[in-house]
């Protein structure tokens, strides 16, 4: 034996290693810069094989697009949220004028077609009535229907989505058929008003899951133009005042 020690053939470095090493040591590179170009990764969507340095540049444009989008994404949800208010003050400044049960009604059916992109429009008020505009309709507090949208008063948040074959029929009648997506909007005060539902025939238009905050203030601010012109039956209904 002449002393000399040979590296043994199974010495290795575990990959967890390195990457211990480079996290103990960030400013490496820095003093290796050479190794940038000399080591070699393959491209995720190609396979091609590329420069460390040239991954670590087209990693960095990727991380710029990932943002632009973002950006973009919150522009537009922020564009968004100006139509929604700026409909919600023009329907809160025409409900100002209003003088009847009917005016309401109109105006409300008018303006969220136009701001809020409703295809259809309708009132299902609890009690008795006659039904002189466009969208108004009034059901019994006895009427068994009713209790389809039980659920909606216990938890008084707005329902999104597809409706149910009879939920349907019971809320948009012959405009049923080409309803593909509604929301639901309890309208409350101290007492159960009844529904405003608004149909699309869009099937993406209101869907599960989707942003209520604006919707929610839609059903706050009919409610209230509501309580003006109806009185309650008893607990939990509602009937016209007449004009």
């Amino acid at each position: 034996m002449n002393g000399t020690r040979t590296p043994s053939a199974s010495l290795s470095v575990e990959p967890q290693q390195v990457v211990e090493f480079l996290q103990q040591h960030p400013d490496f590179f820095t003093e290796h810069e050479m190794l940038l170009e000399q080591l070699v990764i393959p491209q995720p969507s190609t396979g091609n094989v590329v420069s460390l340095l040239e991954r670590l540049v087209q990693r960095q444009r990727e991380r710029q697009q990932q943002l632009e989008q973002q950006l973009e994404t919150l522009m537009n949800a922020a564009r968004g949220s100006e139509r929604m208010v700026g409909g919600l003050h023009v329907l809160a400044t025409e409900l100002l004028g209003c003088h009847d049960l009917e005016q309401v009604v109109q105006v409300c059916n008018r303006i969220i077609k136009q701001e809020f992109k409703a295809h259809s429009v309708v009132f299902r008020l609890i009690g008795e009535g006659t039904a002189k505009a466009e969208g108004l309709n009034f059901i019994s507090p006895e009427d068994r229907a009713l209790k389809q949208l039980s659920h909606l008063f216990t938890k008084r948040q707005p329902v999104c989505g597809r409706l149910r074959p009879k939920q349907q029929e019971f809320l948009f009648g012959a405009q049923g058929s080409v309803i593909k997506s509604a929301v639901l909007i309890p309208l409350y005060s101290q007492y159960e008003l009844g529904v405003l539902a608004l149909g699309s025939d869009d099937e993406g238009r209101y869907y599960p899951g989707m942003g209520t905050l604006f919707i929610n203030q839609l059903g706050a601010l009919v409610s209230s133009a509501l309580t003006r012109y109806i009185t309650p039956l008893s607990k939990g209904s509602v009937e016209s005042t007449g004009h």
